[in-house]
């Protein structure tokens, strides 16, 4: 039995820049971070400032995509909203992410019944829609944004147990995993050097699709007015803006609308293209270790 090395690191990268999801998918992001970070840095616009003079008013050269109604910059507000929903977005992922693939981890690992106890409460949560488990959460700790941090977070640990438990299961079984415990090699060692480098495999693409729902889902809980309160604001609560003058001054719901789903897309064509390239790797892995 021949035992492969992971492959290294350069040609990962250089399959991954090589693969067109991942590349359309990364280089959309940059374009859209490139916007969101230079832009509300360099464009002079007042995200809060009301002007009660210019409620409601159409694109011109003061106010490129007009004013809401508040009188306040729509364009300002729609770059400094990306400044806060993409990062608490990204926050809120990767803590489920954390709590998530380490309960999977150890349920797979030890099995017996902690692996029973944990996989029925997983099967309970991910009975319920996540949208419901956020707004309860919501519900209970109260409307800001680190109750719907928190909220996104737990939503997203049981998509992250479930993968990470179903591929300890399947490794657990791979004859370079059996040969490992017969040559008596401990338990730490086994999960770095056998376990952990395929979890991560399977968790990075879920991840990164999960970023674009934590967005989504942050940006529902503060349109319903349980999220970001104002006067920050993030993508979600300028759609409840918006809404209210869609018809006389679109561009107010339009804005963020379009920043909320070009940041969406890229985010899932880049997880969907690291999914195809680092399932690939597994299956080499398997391959040449059996």
């Amino acid at each position: 039995m021949t035992i492969t090395a992971p492959a290294p690191p350069r040609d990962r990268i250089g399959q991954l820049l090589h693969h067109r999801t991942v590349l359309a998918g990364l280089v959309m992001l940059t374009a859209v971070l490139a916007v969101t970070i230079i832009g509300s840095a360099v464009y002079p616009g007042d995200p809060v400032t009301t002007h009660p003079l210019n409620i409601l008013q159409g694109p011109s050269s003061e106010y490129p995509l007009g004013t809401d109604q508040l009188g306040r910059d729509v364009l300002a507000r729609v770059l400094h909203a990306g400044l806060l929903s993409i990062p608490l977005g990204m926050m809120a992922i990767t803590g489920g992410a954390i709590v998530g693939s380490t309960i999977g981890l150890i349920a797979g690992f030890l099995g017996g019944v902690t692996d029973t106890i944990i996989s029925r409460i997983v099967d309970v949560l991910l009975s319920f829609p996540g949208l419901l488990i956020a707004l309860l959460v919501v519900a209970i700790l109260g409307p800001d944004s680190t109750s719907a941090v928190l909220a996104v977070s737990i939503t997203a640990t049981p998509s992250h147990a479930r993968v990470a438990r179903s591929t300890v299961l399947n490794l657990r079984s791979a004859s370079y995993v059996e040969a490992a415990r017969v040559s008596n090699t401990r338990t730490p060692a086994m999960l770095r050097r056998h376990i952990l480098p395929n979890v991560r495999d399977a968790l990075i693409p879920i991840f990164v699709i999960g970023m674009g729902n934590g967005i989504i889902v942050l940006a529902a809980l503060s349109f319903l007015g349980i999220g970001v309160q104002p006067p920050a604001a993030d993508w979600g609560v300028m759609l409840t803006d918006g809404v209210r003058s869609i018809r006389t001054t679109p561009l107010v719901a339009l804005a963020p609308a379009v920043m909320m789903y070009a940041t969406v897309l890229s985010i899932n064509l880049l997880g969907e293209g690291l999914g195809e390239v680092l399932s690939r790797f597994r299956r080499t892995s398997y391959l040449g270790a059996e």
